[in-house]
């Protein structure tokens, strides 16, 4: 048979006056011997609004569901006692509370075990494995970097007068990078590293600092009795928006208050376009220009005769020259002018992001547009001899939740996809998906019984739907489901609550005789 195979609040303390001969006087008050030094305030920093202003970002660029982890910043200068983990995790649920843009998973083992990811991805039905990773770490504390002190005094026969004012500037760094928790490999220009200048004067204990960014300066108002430890989570925060934005592809820099035609991040956008295949830029234009009600038609990355009309319009309305054809000037505007603002016609927001699930109401593609192609490394109807392996190829043509299940010639069914490798059901419109992943392939689909016939059945939902089948078919990944009849896997998603769900099969033939020796 054809299985899966591996390769492998501070504390006061108050006094009351007692009276000696051992009761309390009546009406008389409490003598306070201490009070807290620090008054309580709330844990609102320089960039909170800019938080804010990410989480309406991420929503009208239909970002959410992306499951982030992280085992916190460590300092690596051993002289910040910060929670800085607990800083990270605020700093996301801030920017996700309408958009649930990122779902924070608390996995605390060490992130280089692996073998705990799979054994709970194994055992807890409910856990979701994060696709992405944060780490970091407080890189920099050098204290008394600069040091001024100025003083004058005058001294006369009967009166001496002085005066004296002192600044001293102190640097803290905090360095940030995002990776694929699968594969652990750190993704090349996701990283943040920024610089804090904290200035303190001797005059009335003031304290304050200046981030620079991309030639420009931000002057960050600084609790003076925190000091230090604001700071970074001034850092942390700012770090959390540029990373995460870089990761979603989305102008964080609008929330930062940086113009659009910056230099710095005219060169970063320019990255994002031509890092896209053809196709990701025709499917993000045709999202863009339909949420701002230029286009109707579907959203298939397909320049056709309908997305070039539409595309023309939106450059003649912006001022810029209506060739109809995807270039780098109309990606940046469509980047500076996200979906719901501008447009011939009432904005119709659709999802454009790489996870799933729910924040405000959306308007969804209509169920027409939900379709799922599949295939193989062998075309639509493809023929192996027992020995070779097989690798199916699915693709959908809406943003939605893809489960996969392979039944082999004796019957046997098992889930292919998502899994441990691959744990994000959430497919973008367009995106090809190989099962297994990668050129070293973690597991095979390999053919045993010549003369046979398998089948792969895939199944496409806007919803997370595979949470709602029943508890029986939610059996381990890459593993036999007991019992289970393939048709009975389908029906599950079908019959399930609110479902929209559509299927696609793939029949795989396997020839007679077995694959040679050496072949």
């Amino acid at each position: 048979m054809s299985m899966v195979r591996f390769l492998g609040s501070a504390v006061v303390s108050v006094g009351l006056t007692l009276a000696l001969g051992g009761c309390f006087t009546s009406g008389e008050m409490a003598r306070v011997v201490q009070q807290p030094k620090t008054p309580a305030v709330r844990t609102i920093s320089s960039f909170s609004e800019a938080l804010r202003c990410m989480d309406t970002l991420l929503w009208t660029h239909g970002k959410h569901d992306i499951y982030i982890t992280a085992n916190g910043l460590p300092d690596a200068t051993g002289r910040v006692a910060g929670g800085t983990k607990e800083m990270l995790i605020t700093a996301v649920s801030r920017m996700s509370e309408t958009s649930n843009a990122f779902r924070f998973v608390d996995f605390e083992p060490a992130l280089d075990d692996v073998n705990a990811l799979y054994w709970m991805i194994g055992v807890q039905p409910n856990f979701r494995a994060p696709s992405y990773y944060i780490r970091g770490a407080i890189t920099q504390l050098d204290d008394n970097v600069v040091s001024e002190a100025a003083g004058a005094g005058l001294s006369l026969p009967k009166l001496d007068i002085g005066v004296s004012a002192d600044q001293v500037v102190s640097m803290v760094s905090v360095d940030l990078n995002v990776g694929e928790l699968v594969t652990r490999q750190i993704i090349p220009g996701m990283s943040a590293s920024n610089t804090l200048a904290v200035v303190s004067s001797g005059r009335g204990a003031d304290t304050g600092g200046v981030i620079g960014k991309a030639g420009l300066s931000f002057n960050i108002s600084l609790n003076r009795s925190e000091g230090l430890h604001q700071g970074v989570r001034t850092l942390v925060e700012l770090s959390t928006i540029e990373v995460l934005g870089k990761l979603t592809r989305v102008p964080y820099w609008q929330c930062l208050g940086i113009d659009q035609t910056n230099p710095a991040f005219m060169a970063e956008a320019r990255g994002w376009f031509d890092g896209m295949a053809p196709s990701e830029r025709v499917t993000f234009t045709q999202r863009a220009l339909s949420a701002q009600g230029y286009y109707d038609g579907p959203v298939n990355g397909q320049l056709d005769q309908r997305t070039a009309e539409a595309v023309g319009r939106f450059q003649a309305d912006s001022d810029l020259i209506a060739t109809g054809r995807i270039d780098f000037d109309l990606y940046q505007r469509l980047l500076a002018k996200p979906p719901g603002q501008g447009g011939a016609s009432p904005a119709r927001l659709q999802s454009v992001s790489n996870a799933g699930g729910e924040g405000l109401p959306r308007a969804q593609p209509s169920p027409s547009r939900l379709d799922l192609l599949l295939s193989s490394d062998r075309g639509p109807a493809p023929r192996y001899r027992a020995g070779e392996a097989l690798v199916v190829r699915m693709q959908p043509t809406a943003d939605g939740f893809v489960y996969c299940y392979y039944r082999d010639a004796a019957g046997t069914v098992s889930r292919i996809f998502p899994n441990r490798f691959q744990p994000d059901a959430f497919v973008e419109a367009g995106r090809q998906v190989e099962i297994p992943p990668g050129v070293q392939k973690p597991f095979n689909l390999r053919m045993d019984r010549p003369n046979a016939e398998e089948t792969v059945a895939c199944v496409l939902s806007h919803d997370e739907i595979g949470v709602r089948i029943p508890e029986a078919f939610k059996s381990e990944d890459l593993q036999p489901i007991p019992g289970a009849a393939l048709d009975d896997v389908i029906n599950a998603f079908a019959t399930a609550k609110g479902s929209d769900a559509r299927a696609k099969r793939l029949t795989v033939k396997v020839l007679p005789g077995t694959l040679a020796q050496g072949e």
